[in-house]
């Protein structure tokens, strides 16, 4: 699809049909990767035992990419000769020596050195240097990287992360081996830590592989604990083909902690919903950067082995828990930029669903929202730092206004890192339907609700307007509020969200906190929300607390629910004391709720 026509001056000679067919049996491949967005492009072929990549500009002329050419095959040539060691550089190459020569051909016809490279790298060109011919592949299916995880155990699946060219997931082919270490082959020493990848290489070269799946995500079983695992893709796409590409497993398979809790809940989410409804997940998933500190470690969850609260550990129950609920939606808090880049996005887009990150400023962590790609399709992200809203946004003004009065809370608004992150969507299914995605995490301290207070009263404020402003006479726009809000039932922002208003002698003003309002104010909003999994016992639950902090707030006027997922059992919570734990990956535990449109 990126080829251009050949200009008529390529050709200079003609080749005797006799002298190209009979060496055309032992012709390698040389590929070219050239696409119309790059100004350069990749010429890529095997010279030796080495591979050879060169990076070229496109509107360099061929004669400068075979000069590099004739010069590494030089250097090839000469490669443990005892000779002078003099560096050979463009032309300086051939004169050094005239035994090596490189040309490129296209239908007999020699391509002229003064074509640009974009023009004269052609499908099917043979690329001769000495005695060696190598046919030309242009833009060929292609695995450019397959990165395999360092932690892997029995019972949960392993997710690939493949970067292809000229390639789909749909049209290439996988397989999965298990190391045979039944019969396992010996391996010699090496002198140095500078072999070790050559030895490495050559030990998977010896290795015995048992072959296990033909599936592109593989869920290793019990009796592949103790043996590494081998993945290979064959990538193509429209009929052609590329080369394989093999990776080995850095670890070996470790034995997994048996049943978790979520798999009890996938029961209920085994099928897709049906047409006219969504399910939802929303999830405070534990950032690494909490999990891992002296005071997690110590005191927070003293009770959790360490080994669980590792990142590599709790990502494979995460993926595991995430994929089986089968969302239309998964709505997250407390995610890592690295884990949503990392893991997330590509384990969640062989699932079919595509993911959007707000970030908190400089630090790691932040919101997510995944959505599937046949149920929604994404119009926009109106993201906002909320303390930042409250200061510039007009919709602002007259809380801003009021807060001047109260200039240390005001200040501990404006200067804190919570977000607000806002995906509008369209169903697939009813273009006509738009829905709003608002996902928060509110400040944590349990002596600041009316900090809370103001900070959702910004998020309300602003989501009007984003709904106000996405809606017409042909298309509805329904909001859908998750978050962790950090707020029992029992607080005014709970009384806020459900009864659309909070009176000013609300107690929540007026917290044992010496940053606190001198005044309240009257709060009101024109949605009709409620929490789409009622109240259960607790969404929260570690050492020192439990209580229900997680919600999923739906607009009643056009969404209604379906059905909600059980929460774990108090027995399965408890098991281990509290959350996190070797078979829970968060303190928090996901609430989860099928909405259906309601009909108009």
């Amino acid at each position: 699809m990126f080829l251009r026509r050949i200009s008529p001056r390529l050709g200079t000679f003609l080749l005797g049909e006799r002298s190209v067919l009979c060496r055309s049996f032992a012709m390698q491949r040389c590929v070219v990767r050239c696409v119309p967005e790059e100004e350069k492009m990749t010429i890529s072929y095997r010279l030796g035992e080495r591979q050879r990549n060169l990076l070229r500009a496109k509107t360099e002329t061929l004669g400068g990419a075979l000069n590099r050419i004739v010069f590494n095959a030089t250097k090839h040539l000469n490669k443990g000769k005892k000779k002078k060691k003099a560096k050979l550089e463009g032309a300086n190459a051939e004169s050094e020596s005239n035994a090596i020569t490189a040309q490129l051909i296209f239908n007999k016809v020699k391509v002229e050195d003064d074509v640009p490279n974009s023009e004269a790298w052609q499908e099917g060109a043979i690329l001769e240097i000495g005695e060696d011919r190598y046919v030309v592949s242009v833009n060929p299916p292609m695995v450019k990287s397959v990165v395999l995880p360092i932690s892997i155990m029995a019972g949960f699946p392993v997710f690939p992360r493949l970067d292809l060219d000229f390639a789909s997931l749909e049209d290439s082919s996988y397989t999965w081996y298990r190391e045979d270490t039944s019969n396992p082959t010996p391996s010699t020493s090496t002198a140095n830590s500078g072999d070790s990848k050559r030895k490495s290489n050559e030990d998977n070269k010896q290795t015995n592989w048992i072959q296990a799946s033909h599936d592109l995500i593989y869920t290793p079983v019990n009796s592949d604990i103790g043996s590494r695992l081998k993945f290979t893709c064959t990538p193509r796409h429209d009929g052609k083909e590329g080369v394989t590409m093999e990776t080995v497993t850095s670890c070996q398979v470790e034995a997994g902690p048996g049943l978790c809790p979520f798999e009890n809940r996938h029961m209920y989410t085994k099928k897709r919903t049906e047409k006219g409804c969504f399910r939802v997940v929303s999830y405070n998933i534990l950032a690494d950067v909490y999990a891992k500190t002296e005071l997690s470690l110590t005191v927070l969850y003293p009770y959790c082995p360490p080994y669980a609260l590792e990142l590599d550990y709790r990502r494979q129950l995460l993926l595991k828990e995430l994929v089986g609920y089968n969302a239309d939606l998964l709505v997250l808090q407390e995610t890592g930029k690295t884990l949503f880049t990392d893991a997330l996005v590509p384990a969640l887009d062989l699932s079919g669903m595509e993911g959007v990150f707000m970030g908190k400023g400089q630090q790691s962590e932040g919101e997510a929202v995944f959505y599937s790609k046949d149920k929604f399709r994404l119009l926009s992200q109106d993201d906002i730092v909320i303390g930042e809203c409250l200061s510039s946004d007009p919709c602002c003004h007259d809380l801003h206004k009021w807060l001047s009065h109260s200039p240390a809370v005001l200040n501990k608004v404006a200067s804190g890192s919570t977000v607000l992150q806002v995906v509008l969507l369209e169903s697939v299914e009813d273009p006509s339907r738009r829905l709003c995605v608002a996902n928060t995490h509110l400040y944590w301290h349990p002596r600041a609700p009316h900090v809370r207070l103001i900070q959702m009263a910004v998020c309300l404020k602003f989501l009007e307007k984003v709904v106000n402003s996405n809606s017409t006479q042909d298309s509805s726009v329904s909001l859908l509020l998750c978050g962790d809000l950090n707020s029992h039932p029992t607080s005014g922002l709970y009384q806020l969200l459900t009864s659309a208003a909070v009176p000013a002698s609300h107690s929540d003003w007026f917290p044992a906190e010496p940053q606190t309002t001198e005044e309240g104010v009257d709060l009101s909003h024109p949605f009709s929300l409620t929490s789409a999994c009622g109240i259960p016992d607790y969404t929260n639950y570690v050492g020192g607390f439990q209580g229900t902090l997680d919600y999923i707030m739906i607009d009643t006027c056009q969404l209604a629910v379906n059905q909600t997922i059980p929460m774990p059992t108090h027995e399965e919570v408890t098991a281990n004391t509290a959350l996190p734990s070797i078979v829970f990956p968060s303190d928090h535990i996901a609430i989860i709720a099928d909405i259906e449109w309601k009909k108009t």
